[in-house]
Protein backbone atom coordinates (compact mmCIF):
# COMPACT_ATOMS: atom_id res chain seq x y z
CA UNK A 1 0.00 0.00 0.00
CA UNK A 2 2.74 2.66 0.81
CA UNK A 3 4.50 1.43 -2.16
CA UNK A 4 2.04 2.25 -4.58
CA UNK A 5 0.56 4.99 -2.53
CA UNK A 6 4.85 6.83 -3.39
CA UNK A 7 4.76 5.53 -6.77
CA UNK A 8 1.81 8.03 -7.34
CA UNK A 9 3.50 10.63 -5.67
CA UNK A 10 6.69 10.41 -4.09
CA UNK A 11 5.43 12.71 -1.11
CA UNK A 12 2.26 11.27 -0.68
CA UNK A 13 2.85 8.92 2.62
CA UNK A 14 -0.43 8.62 4.08
CA UNK A 15 -1.35 7.12 7.32
CA UNK A 16 -2.78 3.61 7.59
CA UNK A 17 -4.95 1.71 9.37
CA UNK A 18 -5.00 -2.02 8.21
CA UNK A 19 -8.27 -3.70 10.18
CA UNK A 20 -9.35 -7.85 9.35
CA UNK A 21 -13.11 -8.38 10.04
CA UNK A 22 -14.22 -12.11 10.85
CA UNK A 23 -17.83 -12.77 10.55
CA UNK A 24 -17.94 -16.55 10.21
CA UNK A 25 -16.38 -18.14 13.66
CA UNK A 26 -17.84 -20.13 16.72
CA UNK A 27 -17.72 -16.93 19.63
CA UNK A 28 -20.79 -15.86 21.01
CA UNK A 29 -21.97 -13.55 23.71
CA UNK A 30 -24.22 -13.67 26.48
CA UNK A 31 -25.27 -11.26 29.22
CA UNK A 32 -25.14 -12.24 32.51
CA UNK A 33 -27.30 -9.36 33.32
CA UNK A 34 -31.05 -8.83 32.60
CA UNK A 35 -30.39 -5.19 32.16
CA UNK A 36 -27.86 -5.43 29.52
CA UNK A 37 -29.79 -7.96 26.85
CA UNK A 38 -32.64 -7.53 24.92
CA UNK A 39 -36.18 -9.25 24.97
CA UNK A 40 -34.72 -12.15 22.40
CA UNK A 41 -31.91 -12.47 25.31
CA UNK A 42 -29.26 -11.16 22.84
CA UNK A 43 -26.68 -8.67 24.16
CA UNK A 44 -27.35 -4.88 23.29
CA UNK A 45 -25.88 -3.87 19.99
CA UNK A 46 -22.65 -1.67 20.44
CA UNK A 47 -21.25 -4.34 23.13
CA UNK A 48 -18.10 -4.43 23.00
CA UNK A 49 -15.68 -6.96 24.37
CA UNK A 50 -11.84 -6.80 24.68
CA UNK A 51 -10.83 -8.67 27.39
CA UNK A 52 -10.57 -12.40 28.83
CA UNK A 53 -11.70 -14.23 25.44
CA UNK A 54 -8.95 -12.04 23.26
CA UNK A 55 -5.04 -12.51 22.28
CA UNK A 56 -2.81 -10.80 25.05
CA UNK A 57 -1.25 -9.19 23.54
CA UNK A 58 -2.32 -8.23 20.01
CA UNK A 59 -4.43 -5.49 18.97
CA UNK A 60 -8.25 -7.17 18.55
CA UNK A 61 -11.92 -7.37 20.03
CA UNK A 62 -15.25 -8.54 19.13
CA UNK A 63 -17.90 -6.19 18.77
CA UNK A 64 -21.57 -6.62 18.38
CA UNK A 65 -22.49 -4.11 16.07
CA UNK A 66 -26.47 -4.67 15.47
CA UNK A 67 -29.51 -6.27 17.12
CA UNK A 68 -30.17 -10.12 16.38
CA UNK A 69 -33.72 -10.57 14.85
CA UNK A 70 -33.96 -13.99 15.02
CA UNK A 71 -31.36 -17.24 17.03
CA UNK A 72 -28.07 -15.67 18.85
CA UNK A 73 -26.30 -12.53 17.63
CA UNK A 74 -23.10 -13.36 16.64
CA UNK A 75 -20.33 -10.20 16.86
CA UNK A 76 -17.59 -9.51 14.66
CA UNK A 77 -13.88 -10.40 15.26
CA UNK A 78 -11.58 -6.94 14.36
CA UNK A 79 -7.97 -7.74 14.29
CA UNK A 80 -5.98 -4.84 13.60
CA UNK A 81 -2.92 -5.62 11.71
CA UNK A 82 -1.25 -2.31 11.03
CA UNK A 83 -1.93 0.94 12.65
CA UNK A 84 -0.13 4.26 11.70
CA UNK A 85 -2.62 6.69 13.08
CA UNK A 86 -1.80 5.50 17.04
CA UNK A 87 -5.78 4.88 17.04
CA UNK A 88 -6.80 3.87 21.19
CA UNK A 89 -9.21 1.03 21.60
CA UNK A 90 -11.80 3.13 22.62
CA UNK A 91 -11.33 5.74 19.58
CA UNK A 92 -10.90 2.23 17.18
CA UNK A 93 -14.10 0.50 18.54
CA UNK A 94 -16.13 3.81 17.98
CA UNK A 95 -15.29 3.97 14.84
CA UNK A 96 -16.12 0.75 13.69
CA UNK A 97 -19.49 1.34 15.42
Amino acid sequence: MKLACKQLRADYVPSITFIVVQKRHHTRLFSTDNRSMDRSGNILPGTVVDTKICHPIEFDFYLCSHAGIQGTSRPAHYCVLWDDNGFSADELQTLTY
